[in-house]
């Protein structure tokens, strides 16, 4: 039986940004040193109008000053440029670096994740969180924080305004309390909104991540167009929520555009009749309104960071979900660090187990029993083949043996050690494994095979691929081993991949070789070749066959029987026809099928 899903507890997604923005303080540090060079720089534009102002109010203003005020506003132009362009480059270089670590971070977690994990998670809301979710955290990171360190400007002219006129200031600040208000409900709003988002932008892509592996089923039956139809109904909610995002996101701009027209309004009125009452000088007013003009591009960036905060901390926290998964199936505190698997015998003592299942929602559902009381003993070098009906729990055995899932009751060992305590690094390297459902790499034929060894030579490829009887493929293609596959193999037949996999098996050596149905797509008498040539390599590992064929396994060392999750039977090929039974009446039905086909 799998474990009980376990999941550590989140963390918060702005400790988690934190932790991997740390490495890179100093440019962090030094972006927001030049930040505030540029906001300190920007400070002296109304300082130097007010001073023209001033000049031509007492009608000192030459052509020599006006000169140099001009050369002094392109000089302030220049150094907050040049300012912002370090800024920038500092910030998004550190962000980058940051969304590096935290994707690889990601990627690695998961390719540590057990089986128990993929069969509740779907392959499409995985890749949403590698790339949507990740994206967002990256703009929290980079263009975000560069925001926030720009909001400085705020206080900063804050305190340049009250030095100006403290009066006219708090007049300016009026508006504040209905700013606060618009702000709140905002955030409110936009977290709860982005979260829909990036839920929905998950569905989209498992729906399209399905609809691709499943173009040719799609097409056999003809169903493309209720496909493109329930696609279309996830499109249309996706747009849905991003327009919702988008309306509020459109409303805070305006408002905030408004707000602060409204605050230059006040301040233009307000400060015109202080200096028609000559309680303010106009060089201080005009001053005042460049500082407020200022002003205008924090404000207004306000709502835009808070887009940013929100999508940001919605994406981290949805990949520490991932983060926070706990494999099922990893090394515990017994195992034998320095455990090697040199014989490759194997031994099940009285194993049981039973699939997990989730509905939606969470909600775990009582497992229903595959395997029951299995018993069986393997010794190194022999031959063991797996027969039985359908669903029986044949696959269910291998995947015990090759740790996909830990029994719920009793152990397997291998060289007399209980597999939970040997590591798992060197369990798989120590089996070679052809499943049922092989699967192959867009790559080239070479890399599919040295997959598992991509330092081997040629010779070991060559046999490799001799004794899977695969060489004549290799010969009939015009690049040979550089023939470049398409998706999953797909320019290959079904035995192709199969003879494929089993050389990529084959030349990792190893100690024990499991084929769980790996010749269903050849003819019998291709699998009796392929077979027959394995028989060399195969009397030097234990092995583990699964066939519905019975003509294949009857030389096999050990036949085991499995029906309904038990051992119904156990012997070599011949004791098991004399007892009589399910293996014999297989026998039988298939002996009878094969004199059919050649009648």
């Amino acid at each position: 039986m799998t474990s009980e899903r376990t999941v550590k507890t989140l963390r918060s997604p702005f400790l988690s940004i934190l932790q991997y923005n740390r490495p890179y303080w100093r440019e962090y540090l030094a972006g927001s040193m030049l930040s505030a060079m540029f906001v300190l720089i920007g400070l002296a534009m109304p300082l130097v109008v007010r001073s023209v102002v001033a000049q031509f109010e007492n009608n000192t203003m030459t052509p020599r000053f006006l000169f140099l005020y001009f050369i002094g506003l392109l000089c302030v132009g220049a150094g907050t440029g040049l300012a912002r362009y370090w800024e920038r480059t500092l910030i998004i270089t550190a962000s980058r670096k940051s969304e590096y670590d935290l994707r690889n971070d990601l990627f690695q977690h998961v390719q540590t994740l057990s089986q128990e994990f993929f069969h509740r998670t779907q392959t499409g809301d995985i890749m949403a969180r590698a790339t949507n979710d990740l994206n967002y955290v990256r703009m929290f990171i980079g263009p975000g924080i560069m925001g926030t360190i720009d909001m400085m400007r705020l206080p900063l002219t804050l305190v340049l305004m009250i030095y100006l006129s403290g009066r006219l200031t708090l007049t300016a600040l009026i508006p504040l309390p209905l700013v606060s208000l618009l702000v709140y409900g905002f955030v409110t709003f936009m977290h709860r909104q982005s979260e829909r988002v990036q839920r929905q932008y998950s569905v989209i892509t498992a729906r399209t991540h399905e609809s691709l592996a499943g173009a040719r089923v799609v097409q056999a039956y003809g169903i493309a167009d209720r496909e493109i139809a329930a696609f279309t109904r996830e499109s249309q909610k996706y747009m849905r929520e991003n327009m919702r995002l988008a309306y509020i996101m459109s409303l805070a701009w305006p408002l905030i555009g408004m707000t602060i027209a409204f605050m230059i309004v006040l301040v233009v009125w307000s400060g015109g009749a202080m200096v028609i009452d000559d309680a303010l000088k106009l060089e201080d007013l005009t001053g005042f309104v460049v500082c407020m003009l200022m002003l205008v591009w924090p404000l207004a960036e306000f709502g835009w960071i808070l887009t940013l905060y929100q999508r940001g901390a919605v994406g981290m926290r949805r990949i520490n979900e991932i983060l926070a998964e706990i494999p099922a199936i990893r090394d515990g505190e017994n195992t034998q660090r320095e455990f090697e698997i040199e014989r490759g015998g194997i031994r099940f003592e009285n194993v049981s187990f039973a699939y997990r299942h989730t509905k939606e929602g969470g909600v775990s559902i009582e497992p229903a029993p595959v395997l029951h009381d299995v018993n069986f003993e393997v010794p190194s070098g022999k031959t063991v083949a797996i027969v039985g009906p359908t669903g029986s729990g044949k696959s269910t055995m291998v995947s015990l043996l090759t740790r996909e899932y830990d029994p719920a009751a009793g152990r397997i060992l291998v060289d007399g050690c209980d597999l939970r305590r040997i590591p798992l690094r060197a369990l798989r390297r120590a089996v070679g494994f052809v499943p049922q459902d092989t699967f192959l790499f867009s790559d080239t034929i070479r890399a599919n095979i040295t997959f598992g060894v991509p330092d081997a030579a040629q010779e070991q490829i060559d046999h490799a691929c001799d004794a899977a009887r695969f060489a004549e493929t290799i010969d009939a293609l015009p690049g040979r081993y550089e023939t470049l596959l398409g998706e999953r193999g797909v320019n290959l037949s079904g035995g192709q991949k199969q003879r494929l996999a089993i050389a990529r098996a084959l030349i990792c050596d190893p100690k024990i070789l499991i084929l769980d149905d790996a010749l269903s797509s050849v003819d019998t008498h291709t699998e009796e070749e392929i077979l027959q040539r394995l028989k060399q390599v195969m009397a030097t590992r234990t092995s583990v066959i699964i066939s519905h064929r019975i003509s294949t396994i009857r030389h096999a060392d050990l036949i085991l029987v499995v029906d309904d999750g038990r051992i119904a039977d156990q012997g070599t090929h011949d004791e098991l026809v004399t007892r009589g039974g399910l293996h014999a009446g297989m026998y039988q039905r298939q002996l009878l099928e094969e004199e059919l086909e050649r009648a």
